[in-house]
């Protein structure tokens, strides 16, 4: 059995922490510090042209500061399959350096006058967040962490993502930093996830497999591995390493044109495809960019819709961590009480109870009913008084519902969908697909409620379902199976 170490658990804590953070830090920011960024855009227009912004030229521009971090994440996404060929820590921390000029951009915007420096800092975090956080990330737990925790540590993410949240919502509140004079402030602490780790790079471990694979190393990889394993028997993922060398010197590398045309890989290639969209276009992160307006248009008090975000985040932060020390102690095997008090404190769901499949489609219900239960409270809301109050609760089990499952679990289940040597490309198609679904719900979103209302939500509620249904009939299980073992599953699967 492969023990775990203080040296991976607060490696992959930190890397994770760092990878994810500023994901969630920079959905609740702009949410946070609406009301002074427009104030201050306002003024830009009117220093510039000498005329009063318009409403359509505001919706123009919030849309293009909000999209942005989206379209970063789209360019991020080309990156990673390069940037693979070195190692990763490496990689994330040339990548993490860049979030300093990200921040530096936030902090003139003001003094400069110039919406458009808001836009090329939140490029840069959407690009660091797609390589290093969705790209580079799952790889490196994979390689580094023990199997049996593979997914616990794949889980953080939906942790750190909810902790992001509820720390830029908190300290987006105007008697905080989200005010006309500190918002630059505010935005310009998403860089210091990467601060830490580029602090703490040098003492991280390295990836056993680019040590090997790369270098050809065995005996250093052997040390490395037996380390890392608080173990002097690796033999088995020696073994592993050997068989994947020998099985690549055998094959050439896989492009990403050779996974999108493969026939033996299109079943996995299009659940990857499906999963990354459904996990976007069920509106997850339309609704946390855009809480504050669901709770307006739910009829919730103006003066209070701040703080129903503090709340709605951070019941999602104390309900991660109550339930995992727990879950682990009696789902995870070779492993210490001490060291799962430790875990119950950073890690999150319990994805490895009953596997991969059953959350995903746990998630996705969840997250319809919610929706639907939203869109009869936005329509209902002048009925009763305490209507509009339906609205937080129904907010926090949708966000729940996509923590469940379609957060943390969807890029570890692809993959362990795919071969090693196709890994990589399949990842960077998966990122592809989930960036660009991203960009598309945060550009259609607002112009959706303005053009429906309430009944918004009734669409997206339908897009979840269908994503539960096809993951019943078309995703078999991943967890600790073999590729083998899930390539059969799938040519089993009763739809193409």
């Amino acid at each position: 059995p492969q023990k775990l170490t203080w040296w991976v658990m607060w490696s992959l804590v930190v890397t994770v922490w760092a990878g994810t953070f500023q994901y969630g830090y920079s959905l609740g920011s702009v949410n946070a510090a609406a009301i002074p960024i427009r104030t201050s855009i306002e003024e830009y227009h009117m220093h510039r042209y000498n005329t009063t912004l318009t409403e359509d030229q505001f919706n123009v521009i919030w849309v293009s500061i909000v999209a942005s971090f989206p379209v970063g994440g789209l360019f991020g996404a080309a990156l990673v399959n390069p940037l693979r060929k070195y190692d990763c820590v490496k990689s994330m921390s040339f990548l993490h350096a860049t979030t300093i000029i990200g921040s530096i951009l936030f902090i003139i915007s003001k003094a400069i006058n110039s919406f458009e420096v808001i836009i090329a800092g939140r490029l840069i975090f959407g690009m660091v967040s797609s390589a290093a956080g969705v790209g580079l990330l799952p790889m490196y737990v994979v390689e580094v962490s023990p199997r049996h925790l593979r997914g616990v540590f794949g889980s953080l993410i939906s942790l750190f993502i909810a902790v992001g949240i509820f720390v830029a919502n908190t300290l987006g509140l105007k008697q905080v930093l989200g005010n006309s004079n500190l918002w630059p402030l505010f935005l310009s602490l998403t860089c210091v996830p990467s601060i830490v780790f580029l602090l703490l790079c040098y003492f991280m471990p390295r990836s056993p497999r680019y040590l090997f694979i790369h270098f050809g190393n065995a005996e250093r990889t052997e040390r490395l591995l037996k380390k890392l394993r608080d173990t002097n028997d690796v033999s088995d993922e020696i073994n592993d390493l050997k068989q994947e060398l020998i099985e690549m010197n055998r094959t050439p590398p896989v492009s990403i044109w050779q996974v999108l045309s493969s026939a033996q890989l299109r079943r996995q290639l299009t659940a990857a495809l499906v999963l990354t969209s459904a996990q976007q276009l069920t509106g997850m992160n339309g609704v946390q960019i855009y809480l504050n307006r669901l709770y307006q248009l739910s009829g919730i008090e103006e003066h209070i819709i701040p703080y129903c975000s503090i709340a709605t985040s951070g019941m999602l932060v104390v309900a991660t961590i109550s339930v995992v020390g727990f879950v682990l102690l009696i789902c995870v095997q070779n492993i210490t009480i001490y060291d799962a008090g430790i875990l119950s404190i950073i890690a999150t769901f319990i994805a490895d109870k009953k596997g991969r499949r059953f959350y995903f489609i746990l998630g996705f219900v969840i997250e319809s009913v919610s929706l639907l239960v939203l869109c009869i409270t936005a329509l209902n809301q002048h009925r009763a008084q305490w209507i509009p109050y339906i609205a937080i609760m129904c907010a926090l089990c949708f966000i729940i519902g996509f923590a469940i499952g379609p957060g943390p679990i969807t890029l570890t289940c692809i993959a362990e969908s795919f071969p090693q040597r196709s890994r990589s490309p399949a990842l960077t198609i998966a990122s592809f697909s989930l960036w660009f679904s991203f960009t598309l719900i945060v550009v259609v979103w607002s112009y959706i409620q303005e053009a429906i209302g309430g009944y918004a939500y009734l669409v997206f509620s339908f897009l979840a379902l269908l994503a539960a249904l096809y993951v019943y009939f078309s995703v078999p299980e991943t967890k600790n199976r073999s590729f083998i073992e899930i390539e059969r599953s799938y040519q089993q699967l009763k739809l193409p």
